[in-house]
């Protein structure tokens, strides 16, 4: 169509010349009237082209408008012979990869959204003027405050004294700052692992990054390791030199002496035997952390409490205890029998040594739907409740009877206890009120869980 058009238009062009050249012909009138009849006819297919073309162009104008301001106009459909149709084709592309990238763009912020809220790290993202752009939801956990999602000023959210002087220090000096502190917690206060890390995207444009880590269980670990191994040198420490020094004191002379020789050597043997514990309960925490093979088998386990009982017997009438067995001997129940056997141990020996004289332990069972339940209660000396929550820490001996050493012992009874019950399926709780008794109650699945 243009094509044609623009041959039309030269054709008049060229006819209009040559009439122009003729003015001087004897029809001089008819000449000028037909030049005038060709230019207007000219100018009005000038007009139309230009119409035309505008019309092409004010199309394609909007939709590059509508491009830029995201919107979704439909494409441009030309005829493959319109001299536009090139310009229109890549607009039209250009349009489509928009809509890719936006997709794509939304996905990897909907994946980044979705990462921030499951994120066990506390993020926030501070800008230069000091207004928080983001936070997620662990954030809101560790500041135990709701975070408003429009820009505010961050010290609405930081208002623990060290992490804010901690980003107002990244702020200001525009470095990264790392810290160790402590933030309230809803119970108990957390150890967090504090970053304020700068960045910068241009001279005039710069962010800070905060993160917060929950190291508080790192850091418990790592305390109990210390107490671990201070326990552990100072329980080795007694008894070593209880032999070494009376040991040396025999050699010295005191051999001569028959009561004071066979006194020595009593204490000696006592020394001996309680290193030897000290020692057997050290390996048994390691094998336990080694992850034992656990050996399930349906047990006899009225049978092994009654043994068990007969065994203790003797210990209990040293200390004038009585014990009190209340235990079916015809219950089954399916566990591993060495590791029951060592739990039962560890309880009733407890329960004996922290009685009282003309004291009891009484021995019952309950069965409880799919599991079966144990229950060894004493009248001894109790525990206070501030000791309640340790005594199944390793080496952790209750006030009582540390300072008074009323009773000896390696303080890994019931730590080895906690772990083989946890290792059986089982649950293990503790009641005890001071100069009443504690009852421990042992709880186990009747069956193996598949």
């Amino acid at each position: 169509m243009i094509r044609q058009l623009l041959v039309v238009f030269l054709g008049l062009g060229a006819a209009n010349t040559l009439l122009v050249s003729v003015v001087r012909a004897p029809h001089f009138a008819l000449a000028t009237l037909v030049a005038w009849s060709l230019a207007l006819l000219e100018t009005v297919v000038a007009g139309y082209l230009y119409h035309w073309a505008e019309q092409r162009i004010t199309i394609l104008t909007k939709k590059v408008e509508g491009i830029r301001h995201e919107e979704a106009p439909a494409h441009v459909l030309l005829s493959p012979h319109d001299p536009f149709y090139q310009l229109a084709l890549q607009i039209n592309y250009l349009q489509t990869q928009q809509r890719k990238a936006r997709r794509q763009m939304a996905g990897q912020n909907q994946e980044f959204a979705t990462l921030l809220d499951y994120l066990p790290i506390g993020v926030m993202v501070i800008d230069r003027y000091r207004k928080v752009e983001l936070a997620n939801p662990a954030m809101e956990q560790f500041l135990q405050h709701r975070i408003s999602p429009r820009r505010h000023p961050f010290t609405q959210d930081i208002r623990q004294f060290e992490l804010a002087s901690l980003i107002n220090s990244a702020l200001s000096d525009r470095e990264t700052q790392h810290r160790t502190l402590k933030l309230p917690g809803v119970v108990n206060e957390r150890t967090v692992d504090a970053r304020a890390i700068y960045t910068a995207t241009s001279q005039d444009y710069f962010q800070v990054l905060v993160l917060l880590y929950d190291v508080t269980e790192v850091y418990a670990v790592e305390q109990m390791q210390m107490d671990f191994v201070s326990n552990a040198s100072h329980e080795l420490k007694t008894p070593v030199t209880a032999i070494s020094g009376f040991a040396k004191t025999l050699l010295a002379g005191a051999k001569d002496d028959p009561e004071k020789s066979v006194e020595f050597l009593k204490i000696i043997d006592q020394q001996s035997e309680r290193l030897v514990e000290l020692i057997n309960d050290v390996l048994t925490i390691s094998h336990i952390e080694s992850g034992n093979a656990v050996e399930v088998t349906e047990v006899p386990v009225g049978q092994m409490i009654a043994s068990q009982v007969a065994l203790l017997t003797p210990l209990a009438a040293v200390n004038a205890v009585t014990l009190i067995n209340q235990v079916p001997t015809d219950l089954m129940a399916v566990t591993d029998q060495r590791k029951f056997d060592q739990v039962l141990k560890n309880v009733l020996s407890n329960a004996i040594k922290y009685n009282r004289p003309q004291g009891s332990v009484t021995l019952s069972t309950r069965i409880l739907g799919h599991s079966w339940a144990l229950t060894i209660a004493d009248t001894g000396i109790g525990i206070a409740p501030q000791d309640q929550l340790r005594v199944f820490e390793r080496f952790y001996r209750a006030d009582v009877s540390h300072s008074n050493q009323l009773v000896s012992g390696s303080g890994l009874g019931l730590a080895i206890v906690r772990e083989l019950v946890e290792s059986l399926n089982g649950k293990i709780d503790l009641q005890s009120t001071p100069d009443v008794g504690t009852k421990v109650t042992l709880t186990f699945p009747l069956a193996e869980k598949e």
